[in-house]
């Protein structure tokens, strides 16, 4: 890692506009930048980030599973077998064919579907 008098201009100013956000969230990273450094203050921003990444972790990996459940529940579902689609379109068809509405297909369409049960 390269010492913070090897760094060109460009990568200073990035690194202090970041110490400058991080500052509104961490404001002891002046008393480091004064005490140990701009290292040690850049080494506690990536701390600090650690439980942050963490808890993103985490929430990914349910929202993850969340999907995964989801798609096996509708893959063994009623639903997904060509008998009970071909009835449950069929009543959706019959009622946009005779009422003209997308809104009531739908209603109408809610009886197949509690059926489900019954004629799988």
């Amino acid at each position: 890692m390269k010492s913070w008098n090897e760094l060109t201009n460009l990568q200073r100013a990035v690194i202090g506009i970041a110490m400058i956000v991080a500052a509104a969230v961490l404001p002891e990273i002046a008393f480091l930048v004064q005490l140990g450094g701009m290292e040690v203050a850049f080494a506690l921003v990536f701390a600090s980030l650690a439980p942050i990444i963490s808890w993103f972790s985490t929430k990914y990996q349910a929202i993850k599973e969340c999907l995964q459940t989801s798609i096996v529940a509708f893959r063994h579902s009623a639903s997904a077998k060509p008998s009970v689609f071909f009835v449950q379109a069929s009543f959706c068809a019959a009622a946009l064919l005779f009422t003209s509405s997308g809104l009531l297909a739908f209603y109408f369409f809610m009886p197949s579907m509690l059926l489900n049960g019954v004629l799988a």
